[in-house]
């Protein structure tokens, strides 16, 4: 975990030598300049992911599977929700389904993974066998283009998160999952 906080540490500190000069009336930097999306970049995603979450505690890892739906109204932003669920492997084998809103930041510019990733926040209901709970994610991952973007595309990708539990009672987790989405 640490190797990868370093990785992103200094892919961030060398932005500024991939941004072009403000004067020749673009940038190409990683941070694409918020605007409306015109009708042909308002994208609908909806895909699958699977993946492995691993639980605080004395809960071992597990398999994950889930929904993700998403819609970009304003470049380089989107929101959509998704729905996972896992079994913990405790003793008492409890499944755990959370049902996240999320919004990101997708990063933009010519270096080939960063121009395709994103970062962002998912906060939701956690549904516990009878209980409910309330979390929040902080999120990042990539979505790489399988095809030319002009047209719908599916897309492959990995996504991270680590959910925050409000309640001490159910664990806190990392998840990381390979996504499958179709563009339209």
């Amino acid at each position: 975990m640490q190797k990868l906080i370093l990785a992103l540490i200094i892919l961030t500190g060398s932005i500024a030598s991939y941004a072009q000069d403000s004067t020749e009336g673009k940038t190409t930097g990683i941070f694409p300049e918020l605007r409306a999306a015109e009708s042909n970049e308002q994208k609908w995603s909806a895909g699958v992911a699977s993946g492995i979450s691993s639980p605080k505690g004395d809960a071992t890892s597990s398999t994950e599977f889930g929904v993700i739906i998403g819609f970009q109204p304003i470049v380089p932003v989107s929101a959509g929700i998704e729905a996972n669920t896992t079994r913990l492997n405790t003793d008492n084998d409890v499944r755990q389904t959370n049902v996240l809103i999320r919004s990101a930041y997708n990063f933009g510019g010519d270096i080939p993974v960063l121009r395709s990733s994103f970062g962002g926040m998912g906060l939701g209901p956690v549904f516990v066998s009878n209980r409910v709970r309330w979390a929040g994610a902080p999120l990042i991952g990539f979505d790489i283009p399988l095809s030319n973007k002009t047209r719908d595309y599916l897309s492959l990708g990995l996504e991270a998160k680590y959910l925050f539990m409000t309640n001490t009672d159910v664990p806190n987790l990392f998840a990381s999952a390979l996504a499958l989405k179709y563009w339209f």
